[in-house]
């Protein structure tokens, strides 16, 4: 039997090239052109500069925001203080009225010198040295009340009131003492301790304190004296006020006071000279409430954005006085008493006067004549100083004129300018108009962002 054979056979080896490498497709060595890296250069650039347009927009949208932030923050700071005094004006028994044919500025719990500068004199304390102005064109707002302290309260039941001379009418006191007892008729404590110490500050200042006595009878029967110190006696217990346990000694105090007979006293005086010329209202024979009448007045303080530099921008403040009632000296005496700023960059105040003019139990704007009525102000809709040339109605009757709501209007600016921003010109806050001379109506100033706040503040304590 033949042998079986196995063949094997080579396989033959790949075709190498001349020097032997393998053959294939693809190159041996790879990169990029020239013009391959510039257009990548050119397209990174782009996404970089778009990257930093959107950060610098997104940079300055948030600066803006930021300003605007600050400009409403201003607004609503310097809306809330002057609604809180204005809420409270009056409180202490103080009434709020308007007498015909005058400005209102020396008399009840609010006044408005209304557009100053001009023949209206634009200083906050008249003839005091050393005033600040508030800025032309702007209101004054004057606001008096108990604000700070209690409201005492009297038994008039009880020989609490003493004038002077003896066995005087009220018409002829000249001076005369009160007693404030540690309880209340009720018999509820009262706190002595913010009269206790009013009476030993002004002592120790050499100063007075303006206090208002409002009679059982009817509110509208009131009267403000200046506080005498040397004669009130704040540690001896009072025959007149009730003892029970638990009152600290002293059981109440005894409050001197002067009617007249000096410059302070006089001026206090007439805050109620509507209900006697001279001396205290004839039925006042007794007391039931006193406060400590308290009297502030709101401005816009003229400044710039370097202060005291007039070549600078306007920053101006709104800022409050703090006054003796119905005089034009500051409280205690004191200069820096004149000027307490509240709010940055507020450039405008201004107040008109709700007055129920026609008697139909509303305060309304405008003709109220047709179908809708028109609302566009008038000279003689119930609002005083909310339209140019308005004034206190002539026509009010002899009795003073109720005064129901106030209407508070401020105009801030940002701090900044944005010179990509153009706002619209201003016309007119209330009475006062605005011209193209008006730093909110130039080119420079309408960079500025602009905002109007506006409150009706109804009269609650008057």
């Amino acid at each position: 039997m033949p042998r079986a054979q196995t063949t094997v056979q080579a396989i033959a080896p790949h075709r190498r090239g001349r020097h032997g490498r393998c053959r294939g497709d693809g190159r041996g060595e790879r990169g990029f052109s020239l013009l391959e890296v510039v257009v990548a250069t050119m397209i990174t650039a782009e996404v970089i500069l778009a990257a930093l347009a959107l950060f610098d927009f997104h940079n300055k949208l948030a600066r803006v925001q930021g300003q605007v932030t600050d400009m409403q923050q201003s607004l609503r700071v310097a809306q809330y203080d002057m609604v809180r005094f204005a809420r409270e004006a009056g409180r202490g028994g103080f009434p709020a009225y308007l007498q015909a044919g005058t400005a209102n500025e020396a008399y009840g719990a609010i006044a408005v010198r209304n557009n100053v500068g001009g023949l209206v004199s634009n200083q906050i304390a008249i003839g005091f040295g050393g005033s600040p102005t508030a800025v032309n064109g702007t209101d004054i707002l004057t606001l008096r009340g108990a604000f700070s302290t209690p409201i005492f309260q009297l038994n008039p039941a009880v020989p609490s009131l003493t004038l002077l001379p003896v066995n005087t009418t009220p018409a002829g006191a000249v001076s005369g003492t009160v007693v404030v007892c540690a309880t209340t008729p009720t018999g509820i404590a009262q706190d002595l301790s913010p009269l206790i110490t009013a009476v030993t500050a002004a002592a120790g200042a050499g100063q007075v304190e303006p206090l208002i006595l409002v009679s059982p009878l009817s509110e509208s029967i009131y009267a403000v004296v200046e506080l005498n110190t040397a004669n009130s006696n704040l540690t001896s217990n009072q025959p007149q006020c009730p003892s029970p346990a638990g009152v600290a000694n002293p059981n109440g105090v005894l409050i001197a006071f002067h009617v007249t007979g000096d410059a302070n006293a006089n001026a206090f005086q007439q805050l109620g000279a509507v209900n006697s010329v001279l001396g205290l209202p004839a039925k006042m024979t007794s007391v039931a409430w006193l406060g400590i009448l308290e009297e502030y007045r709101y401005y816009i303080r003229q400044d710039y954005l370097v202060p005291g530099n007039a070549a600078t921008d306007l920053a101006p403040h709104l800022s409050r006085a703090r006054m003796y009632p119905g005089t034009e000296t500051p409280y205690y005496n004191n200069a820096t008493n004149l000027q307490v700023d509240v709010a940055d960059n507020i450039l405008d105040l201004q107040v008109a006067l709700g007055v129920d003019n026609d008697g139909d139990g509303r305060i309304t704007e405008g003709s109220q004549v047709g179908n809708p009525p028109s609302q566009t102000p008038t000279t003689t809709d119930d609002w005083i100083y909310n339209i140019a040339g308005d004034a206190p109605f002539p026509t009010l009757p002899a009795k003073p004129q109720r005064l129901l709501e106030l209407r508070i209007s401020t105009l801030a600016k940002t701090g900044n300018p944005d010179f990509k921003y153009q706002g619209p010109k201003i016309t007119n806050i209330e009475d006062h108009t605005y011209t193209a001379s008006d730093f909110a109506n130039t080119f420079h100033g309408r960079c500025y962002r602009h905002r109007l706040l506006t409150t009706v503040v109804g009269l609650r304590n008057l």
